[in-house]
């Protein structure tokens, strides 16, 4: 009875995740990736609420141990498309559940009425003794596998941040996406000790079909809620100039990834006289049109603005300005707010309303970018100057 709860419980929240992310305002591939993940989800539960009822219909090896499979293929595509700048999915991607077909495939084709999955007869010694242990090392190998392949994902979007934003956010550091991989695991190893456990004792001391359930709960829970909270990283790059320079509507298209490695392989761009007029063109659109006081101005967003491509500027900036973009932009936004500090019209402002009219848009990073460069936290100065 409690198990057929939980299932109830995950269909529920499976489904009403999905339909969330499904109605989004704004909809990004990462968006439907997790929207397959939980409909997915709501399918591996419904099957074995099914199998209860209709045991001979559904099959429970299909849903407990093999769909699976999936889980890890969906995390890290997920992280994936929410990191690179990819506007359409890329059907290779498929390629990453092909070891659930092929899996699923021998199953259903060869073993389906001989081989039982149950764990209290995992290692019973008999003729398809090496189909199960097959079985549980591509499980374990697809768990670890996705998961290292997402925190290595992950290290190198943060990594190359400072490169392609103004502006550091708990959401856009994904944080979150450190936790489900966690928990993912963490649930996993819950799951396979259990498993063990009974499978080298013979007999069922725990109920780890509840355990699963109940874990894949939780993670569909977790899913549906940061899924749902997490903004787009990249907002879509509008080009007027895109039919005069069209590389650079199709640099709008390139992945995070790509722009990250080209840009760690990229010779000089520019003769010293090109530039020199850059840098002049670049400062003067920085004073007069001050872009630095959009709170997320990206690497993508000035680069259009300047008829430039995104490689091109952080070319630009890194190997003749001699800063990454992140430093660039904040230094205007620092010598906004000392100029307000030292305007008397802006006396009856309060600091954080200064800095954040100035573009910042994180205390904490406004306080530590501010005593780097001034050797005095923003108080500190501003009374300074006040009594001066």
């Amino acid at each position: 009875m409690f198990s057929e709860s939980v299932l109830h419980i995950g269909i529920a929240q499976s489904l009403f995740g999905a339909f969330v992310l499904a109605t989004k305002k704004r909809v990004e591939i990462s968006d439907r990736i997790l929207v397959a993940c939980l409909l997915t989800f709501a399918f591996k539960f419904g099957l074995y609420l099914m199998h209860l009822e209709h045991s001979e219909f559904f099959d429970l090896a299909f849903s407990m141990g093999l769909m699976p499979l999936t889980f890890g293929p969906y995390l890290y595509l997920y992280t994936t498309y929410l990191v690179e700048r990819k506007v359409r999915f890329e059907y290779t991607d498929l390629l990453h559940f092909l070891p659930f077909v092929i899996v699923t495939a021998c199953y259903f084709i060869f073993f389906k009425d001989v081989v039982d999955f149950n764990e209290v007869n995992y290692f019973q010694n008999d003729y398809y003794l090496w189909v199960r242990i097959l079985y549980g090392i591509i499980f374990i190998i697809s768990i670890v596998a996705y998961t290292v392949f997402t925190y290595v994902k992950l290290w190198r979007f943060r990594k190359d941040m400072a490169s392609n934003f103004s502006y550091w956010t708990r959401q856009l550091r994904l944080l979150w996406l450190n936790f489900i991989p966690a928990l993912f695991v963490l649930l996993f190893l819950i799951y396979f000790i259990a498993g063990a456990i009974n499978a080298f004792s013979f007999k069922k001391v725990f109920d780890i079909s509840a355990l699963s359930h109940i874990g894949l709960t939780i993670i569909a829970f977790a899913i549906s809620y940061f899924g749902v909270r997490q903004m787009s990283l990249f907002r879509p790059v509008y080009i007027k100039v895109a039919k005069e320079r069209p590389e650079i509507a199709n640099d709008a298209k390139e992945s995070a990834e790509d722009g990250a490695q080209i840009e760690r392989k990229t010779k000089v761009r520019f003769t010293e006289e090109e530039a020199q007029a850059l840098i002049v063109k670049l400062n003067r659109h920085m004073e007069e049109e001050r872009p630095y006081i959009n709170p997320e101005l990206t690497l993508y967003d000035l680069s259009s603005q300047l008829n430039l491509t995104k490689n091109e500027l952080t070319d630009l900036l890194n190997n003749h300005i001699g800063k990454n973009f992140f430093a660039f932009v904040n230094e205007f936004r620092l010598k906004a707010v000392i100029r307000k500090f030292e305007n008397p019209d802006f006396g009856h402002y309060t600091i954080i309303a200064i800095a954040y009219d100035c573009g910042f848009n994180s205390k904490s990073t406004f306080n530590s970018i501010f005593k780097q460069h001034t050797g005095q936290t923003p108080s500190e100065y501003k009374k300074a100057v006040e009594t001066s």
